[in-house]
């Protein structure tokens, strides 16, 4: 008697697939959300390249509009208030001039520097940890902006008025992978 050939899946081997594709699957899924926090760390290293490259875009006009004695500046539509060094204070807008740096000066920068800025929580408030960005004065004369990864940390960057400086960093929590 001839014997027909049977062109489905054993029991076994329907099981063997379906945990192969269960183990590709859980495998990409893995690495979607890794890739997923590297964007997300990509977008926040561009937002701070680009709020540096405002600072030093400001400062450079100051010096050719060669403001020595004038703190002041008319900027694209903007009023820019300078330090004593001549590095962007504020971006003022209907308000008087600074005369320190505050959050609300660096909330203006933040504001003022970046094109459609992302909400922020500002240090103090009732919002504040609500937003994935915050904004806080870690020493007297350091703008903190901070991005929240998620509960175990993030990065941030600061920005000085009086040096000009703006460096970014990542949180001694935070685990590279």
């Amino acid at each position: 008697m001839a014997r027909k050939k049977s062109l489905g899946f054993s029991r076994f081997e329907f099981y063997w697939v379906i945990s192969v594709i269960g183990v590709i699957a859980v495998i990409g899924i893995h690495r979607y959300s890794k890739l997923g926090e590297e964007v997300q760390r990509f977008g926040f290293e561009v937002l701070a390249q680009n709020f540096s490259a405002a600072v030093y875009n400001h400062r450079s006009r100051w010096i050719l509009a060669q403001q020595r004695d004038n703190y002041l500046l008319r900027i694209d539509k903007s009023l820019v208030q300078f330090s004593l060094q001549g590095w962007p204070l504020a971006v003022l807008n209907n308000e008087p001039a600074y005369t320190r740096v505050t959050l609300s000066s660096c909330l203006s920068l933040w504001k003022g520097f970046l094109q459609n800025p992302p909400a922020i929580s500002i240090d103090g408030s009732d919002a504040y940890g609500s937003r994935a960005y915050h904004l806080s004065l870690k020493t007297e004369n350091l703008c903190h902006f901070e991005w929240m990864q998620d509960s175990s940390g993030g990065f941030y960057f600061e920005y000085s008025p009086v040096s000009g400086g703006v460096s970014i960093h990542t949180s001694p929590n935070v685990k590279n992978s």
